[in-house]
């Protein structure tokens, strides 16, 4: 077989020419474009929150579908997968409103194959409830579940480090169980994979003598006793223990921990651990008024990312919109350029 033989068996086929036009999709399977009229007589969309979507014929679009999917199948004479293939994706985009919204901003289908995937399992993806995640939505979303992930764990390492700031290291009730849990976890580290890190070895270890010092400062034999007859807690030692436990859970916290021989590193956690531990200091407003803060926040994003997204969706749509109508008017150029120079 011929090169020129190859090169024409593997040419696009005329269909599939017209498809990835701009606005192709609805000009092969024949579909007109009518913008939606709100009630007040302006250009709309009949979902709230939406740009101008046009309206078009749902049923019209799975008859002329199916008819030019019998000519097009792959099993058919004259048919091919990739013209196939390329027009079960315009009837979905079609009949999706988020995918056609997208498609009539820009006038071409910019989706990849995993977006395509997720949106054409069936002809009737619409019916399932499935809508699928523009690129904007797609970025911010991660950005927003990774910012909550992070918020979520900080409230809860708060919250642990309360616990054992406010009532496991005050009374022995608790303290001994949870150095003999230490312990267990110190013993099954050692046994397990090799750690590169000692400092992770020495965790359970130096969680333990922070607790300590905690009740020796302020339950046991290095508390002093007032003039009414109740212990004193010692808050140097206090918070000597306090920030050895925080920066403990702060190294424990870290993705890539530092090793031994990079002192900054380790210098800095030290650092904010003798900070947060002049903060808190033992006392449970001052834990409430951190965890209080991190629920907030976490709140916080849980309501402006999804306004964030708004926002940035219609920046793109902005932009895709002037670049949709740019690469219409440069085809409908050519279009009338090849139609001249057919006609001499």
């Amino acid at each position: 077989m011929s090169e020129s033989d190859a090169d024409n068996r593997d040419a696009p086929s005329k269909a599939m020419m017209i498809m990835l036009a701009p606005d192709g999709y609805y000009t092969y399977l024949n579909i007109p474009k009518v913008p939606v009229q709100n009630s007040s007589g302006s250009v709309g969309s009949k979902e709230s929150g939406e740009d101008p979507l046009l309206q078009i014929d749902l049923d019209l679009v799975k008859k002329n579908f199916r008819k030019l999917s019998i000519r097009h199948h792959p099993d058919k004479p004259g048919g091919d997968s990739d013209t196939f293939r390329t027009l079960k994706r315009a009837q979905t985009v079609l009949s999706n409103p988020k995918l056609r919204q997208q498609y009539d901003i820009l006038g071409l289908d910019l989706d990849d194959d995993d977006v395509e995937q997720n949106s054409s399992a069936g002809i009737n993806d619409e019916d399932a409830g499935a809508e699928p995640q523009t690129t904007s939505q797609g970025i911010i979303q991660d950005i927003a579940s990774a910012a909550l992930t992070t918020v979520l764990q900080l409230g809860v390492r708060t919250a642990l480090l309360g616990t054992i700031s406010l009532i496991i290291a005050r009374y022995r009730l608790t303290l001994f169980p949870t150095l003999a849990f230490l312990a267990f976890v110190a013993y099954k580290v050692r046994s397990g994979p090799t750690v590169d890190h000692s400092l992770e070895l020495m965790s359970p270890f130096v969680i333990g003598i922070g607790m300590i010092i905690m009740y020796q400062a302020s339950s046991g034999s290095w508390s002093s006793i007032s003039e009414d007859g109740t212990k004193k807690i010692h808050w140097l030692l206090y918070w000597l223990g306090e920030s050895i436990t925080i920066f403990m859970f702060t190294y424990n916290s870290m993705e890539v921990k530092p090793s031994m021989s990079s002192p900054i590193y380790l210098g800095a956690i030290g650092l904010f651990g003798i900070l947060a531990a002049l903060w808190f200091r033992g006392k449970f407003w001052n834990y409430a008024i951190v965890i209080g803060l991190e629920i907030f926040l976490a709140i916080f994003i849980a309501l402006a990312f999804p306004v964030f997204e708004m926002i940035l969706e219609a920046i793109l749509n902005d932009k895709l919109k002037k670049v949709g109508d740019k690469i219409r008017a440069q085809h409908k150029c050519m279009e009338r350029y090849y139609k001249q120079q057919s006609n001499d």
